[in-house]
This record gives C-alpha cells, sequence and structure tokens, in this order.
C-alpha cells in the first residue's frame, strides 16, 4: 500500500506545510503529497505552480477540475484522495465540519488531524512536548496552536523538565492582527480579548493544560490576549512563580540546553520575522519559541520574561511528525532529524 498524505487547505498553515512534506517525502518515506485546493483563483495560479513544482499533486473537487485543466493543471479528484490517503491533515478553520461531513464516513484506520482553532477535533499533540500520545490506537489529533506550541516549551523548559514545582504559570499573548500575506482582519489600534474562561483566562491557558493533562499533569495556568496593530509576530509575556527559588543562571542554561526554544538577542519581533523570512524554511521558524534573552527576570522564586511566536511555523513540524508516525512507528524520531538543519539555537 502507498504511503499517501492529503493536505486539505492552502492558506498559511497549509502552503508551508505542503511544500514540507513534498520537498522531503523522499527521507520521510513517503510516497504521495496531495493537496486539496478547491477554487481555481488566477492570482494563486503561481501558488499551485510552486507546489507542484516541489512534487505535491493537485486534486480538487469534480465540479471545478475542467477549470484547473483549462489554467495548465494536472489535477484529480479530491475523492479519490480521500480513500487513498492514509493521513488527512485539514488546515482549514473547518475542520470539525469537515469531520461531521466528510471525514467521519471514511476508513477509522486513517490518520485526521486539524488545527488548534478546531478545539475537540481530538487530543492535542505538539512535537517534542508529548510526543508518547501517538499511538496507532488513536485516529483523530488536533495539532496544538501556535501559542499553545510555545507555552507548552516555555512550561516544559523552565519547570516540568527541570522538576521544578510550578505554582502557577500566567500568560499574555500579544497576538499580530493579521499575516502579512493577508489583506483583511487588519486591527487599527489594540484590541483586548474577553477572559471568557472562568478557570483560565483565554483558551490559550486551557490548551495548554489539557495538553499536559494528558501526561498526567495538573498546572495551575491563566492567559490572556490582546490584539495589536502589526502583522509581524505574536509575542508571549510569561511569568512562572515556583515553590523554590531560583537563579538567572540556571535558568540561561536550561534555555541553551532546550531542545525546541532557541534564544535571541533581537528585542523587535521585525527583526525576528525577518530572520525566518530570510533563513527560515518557506520563511518560517520551525522552533517553539523565540526567547529575548535579554528580557528574563529572576526574582526570588519568579521567572519573568518575553518571547516571540513565530506563528504558523512551529506548529508545521507537530503535523509533519504525526504524520510519520503513523507509518513508521518504530523510526520516526530518526526520520524527524532531517528538519534539524532548519532549527536555530540562537539568531
Amino acid at each position: 500500500m502507498n504511503k499517501n498524505i492529503l493536505v486539505v487547505g492552502t492558506g498559511t498553515i497549509g502552503e508551508p506545510l505542503i511544500g514540507l512534506l513534498a520537498q522531503h517525502k523522499e527521507e520521510l518515506g513517503v510516497d504521495n503529497v496531495n493537496f486539496f485546493k478547491r477554487t481555481p483563483l488566477t492570482d494563486e495560479q503561481g501558488k499551485v505552480e510552486a507546489l507542484i513544482r516541489k512534487g505535491a499533486n493537485l486534486v480538487t473537487t469534480n465540479d471545478v477540475i475542467k477549470d484547473f485543466k483549462s489554467m495548465g493543471f494536472n489535477v484529480e479528484d479530491v475523492e479519490k484522495s480521500y480513500k487513498d490517503s492514509q493521513v488527512i491533515i485539514d488546515c482549514t478553520p473547518a475542520g470539525n465540519k469537515n469531520w461531521e461531513e466528510i471525514y467521519s464516513k471514511l476508513s477509522g484506520e486513517k490518520r485526521f488531524m486539524a488545527q488548534g482553532s478546531e478545539h475537540g477535533f481530538g487530543p492535542f499533540f505538539a512535537w517534542g512536548i508529548n510526543n508518547d500520545s501517538l499511538n496507532q490506537e488513536q485516529n483523530k489529533y488536533l495539532i496544538a496552536s501556535c501559542n499553545t506550541h510555545n507555552i507548552a516549551s516555555i512550561v516544559k523548559t523552565f519547570a516540568l523538565d527541570k522538576s521544578r514545582d510550578l505554582n502557577e504559570g500566567r500568560f499574555v499573548c500579544l497576538r499580530r492582527a493579521n499575516d502579512v500575506s493577508q489583506n483583511d482582519s487588519f486591527s487599527p489600534s489594540p484590541t483586548i480579548t474577553k477572559h471568557d474562561n472562568q478557570e483560565f483566562g483565554t483558551h490559550h491557558a486551557r490548551d495548554v493544560f489539557e495538553l499536559f493533562q494528558q501526561e498526567g499533569e495538573d498546572l495551575n495556568l491563566f492567559s490572556s490576549a490582546i490584539k495589536l496593530p502589526t502583522q509581524y509576530m505574536h509575542t508571549l509575556w510569561f511569568n512562572l512563580s515556583f515553590e523554590e527559588k531560583i537563579n538567572l543562571e540556571n535558568i540561561s542554561d536550561d534555555l541553551e540546553n532546550s531542545e525546541f526554544l532557541m534564544s535571541t538577542e533581537k528585542l523587535s519581533s521585525n527583526k525576528v520575522f525577518s530572520f525566518g523570512r530570510d533563513h527560515g524554511y518557506h520563511g518560517r521558524l520551525l522552533s517553539h519559541g523565540i526567547i529575548a534573552k535579554e528580557s528574563l527576570h529572576v526574582k526570588d522564586n519568579n521567572l519573568t520574561g518575553y518571547c516571540f511566536t513565530p506563528q504558523d511555523g512551529n506548529a508545521l513540524l507537530s503535523s509533519v511528525a504525526a504524520s510519520v508516525n503513523y507509518f513508521y512507528e518504530d523510526s520516526w524520531i530518526d526520520k524527524m532529524s532531517i528538519f534539524n538543519k532548519y532549527i536555530f539555537k540562537n539568531i
């Protein structure tokens, strides 16, 4: 049986994910990477061509196959891809709806993934955070959102990995208004997100709590969020309160030894974003977070700092990892080492 992956959607998450899978499919042991684009837009003709050049295959609904062919593309019916793909990754804001209408009617032996906004789709997965949660008995996973990856890595690096008793973790997500590729949803002024969860504040802390709850952890976390008039990167303010006193030297060592957090002397999200644009994969940094090391502050048992979130970048490897794990349960971690060349320790 061929090892086929279908990516649904070609937006800010889907497009780089398709490229990442297609360009590395030989090393990953994947036979075919298909991508589903629903609408034949002439202004996105170049994007489709670029993804095909990377080695991906275009699929769409039967009613617009003729339109894509008139644009010069070889294209197949998505229904065939639904049947022939063992892994389906939904990168649209309609993952739960698509499950109800489409995926639930397919073979239960396939692996399905949706992005973090589709809460309830399945248990959270974040590459390097809860690898052990992947098992062949579970067929639905929710890929943690960008800020969930970032917060979880901070908690794991500075608390759980060092067996420090965490009294409380507080986080403020300073969110970009929209992506540089988007013309809509820009915010002309700072806009506060409601605290709509009595226990966790916003969904960011709730999602991290649920992720670690799968590991048997019961963490005291709270988050707030505000949308800022910028297109560059999310920035996260964090405060971790521990049971015992800590020192900055040990914290700096923890950061240096972290597998998924990088550090930077840059204090501008624009500078960090620009580095990712110039040196990252598809313009994306793939690390879970970028700690501004000059912002780290320790007082008694409290650690405070800022961390940049590479929004739609840090979730990419989680989608890839969950895909490769499905095909190669015993060797998937070794196969993921192909992406080490995209990971930086300092920028």
